[in-house]
């Protein structure tokens, strides 16, 4: 038998050690069978198997190198990154003094810029918003801003009165929405604006103030973290966040995809379609219902800032959705599907459509919205990957006065939602409005 000898393959370039790979294991099998057949006619075969021997070698070598070079190629599949949520309070020093006042029309501009400039400032904070409540509802509002002898704002606070015989009076920053609170950039500043809204709320005795901060203000407040809120960080190609999600959830949405055969994204024009799938969602939930107006005034104020979603089957909408976008977050405040179809997937469809559109529209984040710890919505947003993070709620109250108890999870409200649940839909629609202006 004459002496094999291994070829070697190191002048091979990586891109061609597969294809390379592929014509060895060909000729492997090619000689394998050369001689299988020179054995069975008794044809000497030892040059035949020395070939094969040495093929052989070269198809393991070149299965290592292959090995090699694909982990050193193949990257680890994305993962959303740790969520660092930005204070509401900076640490800055002031080279001036500041004064606080009340905002008009003419701050508008220098307010929205300030608020977008803040790592912690939200939609809910800008002028637009308080003006959109106080018009909408006529709710009484004071924007408390700060600004420095440069007339440059350094911080802001805006409140809005609720008040009524039902649920009693009380202040927000800000009511019916996620977030509000300060913004200032130190706490020197963020105690004088406490201190204005303090004075306000004493002059309307006003049974406390609520600030509906994120992350924890430091203030020394007393508080509650009753709530709290899931972010998304979204990648720069979404198909990367696809190919994060578990395999059930992926197996959900492709289910969802196949029911929901149609789904819109717009503005007004969907209005309709919107506010009849909220509203018996709303009712069968307990829930007092907002008034169809709430919505188009908000809509109309938030301008593009703002999308309605609507998903259909068979033509009828059956999901909804109200987006808002603003700096590098989209938000999703309210969501809402039709209970015939919550074994369809219909929901996880739509919710995935908007997640792309987050995407195409260049957020880096998408936040789910508030809820109960451990509730359905809870589990049903933390499902998606996105990050747990607790709500801070700050209360400006008098030393004898409690914190507020206005929440669905309160015991005395539980009979009258379920009284609620059985109320014919027109009856909801006619009623909720009235009631739920007043709720927080």
């Amino acid at each position: 038998m004459g002496k094999c000898v291994q070829l070697e393959s190191a002048s091979i370039p990586c891109e061609d050690l597969e294809s390379r790979l592929s014509l060895l294991q060909k000729e492997n099998k090619r000689l394998s069978r050369l001689v299988d057949e020179a054995r069975k006619s008794m044809a000497p075969a030892d040059e035949l198997l020395c070939e094969l021997q040495r093929n052989i070698k070269q198809i393991k070598s070149l299965k290592k190198r292959v090995k090699k070079t694909q982990n050193r190629t193949v990257e680890k599949p994305w993962s959303p990154p740790q969520i660092v949520v930005p204070p509401a309070i900076r640490d800055r020093d002031l080279a001036e003094s500041v004064e606080v006042g009340i905002a008009n029309h003419d701050h508008s501009g220098a307010i929205e810029q300030y608020v977008a400039s803040h790592p912690a400032g939200s939609i809910w904070h800008l002028p637009a918003v308080t003006s959109f409540i106080e018009s909408t509802y006529r709710h009484k509002v004071r924007y408390f801003f700060a600004a420095d002898k440069s007339d440059q704002i350094v911080g802001v606070l805006p409140v809005v009165q609720l008040k009524s015989a039902l649920f009693g009076n009380f202040m927000l920053s800000v009511p019916y929405f996620n977030y509000g609170g300060i913004l200032s950039e130190n706490r020197d500043v963020a105690q004088k604006l406490i201190l204005a809204a303090e004075s306000w709320r004493v002059a309307e005795q006003s049974e406390h103030i609520e600030l509906r901060h994120l992350a924890e203000s430091g203030l020394g407040l007393r508080k509650r973290s009753h709530k709290v809120t899931f972010w998304l960080p979204i990648p720069d190609d979404v198909a990367d966040l696809w190919r994060s999600f578990k395999p059930k959830l992926r197996a959900q949405i492709r289910r969802g995809q196949r029911d929901l055969n149609d789904l819109s994204i717009g503005g007004l024009e969907l209005l309709d379609e919107f506010y009849r799938v909220f509203a018996i969602n709303m009712r069968d939930l307990g829930t007092p219902v907002y008034g169809r107006h709430f919505f188009h005034n908000l809509l109309d104020s938030l301008g593009d800032k703002a999308w309605l979603v609507i998903g259909r089957i068979d033509g009828q909408a059956v999901t909804c959705a109200l987006l808002t976008g603003f700096g590098d977050r989209m938000e999703i405040p309210w969501a809402s599907s039709l209970r015939q179809v919550g074994q369809t997937g219909a929901n996880m469809a739509m919710y995935w459509r908007i997640l792309e559109f987050a995407g195409q529209q260049g957020y880096r984040y998408f936040d789910f919205g508030r809820c109960s710890p451990e509730s359905g919505t809870y589990n049903f947003k933390r499902q998606w990957g996105a990050q747990e993070i607790p709500m801070h709620w700050d209360y400006v109250v008098p030393d004898t006065g409690g914190l507020p108890a206005l929440n669905p999870d309160n015991p005395k409200f539980k009979l009258l939602i379920q009284v609620w649940k059985r109320l014919p839909l027109w009856v909801t629609k006619c009623v909720g409005p009235k009631i739920v202006k007043s709720l927080p």
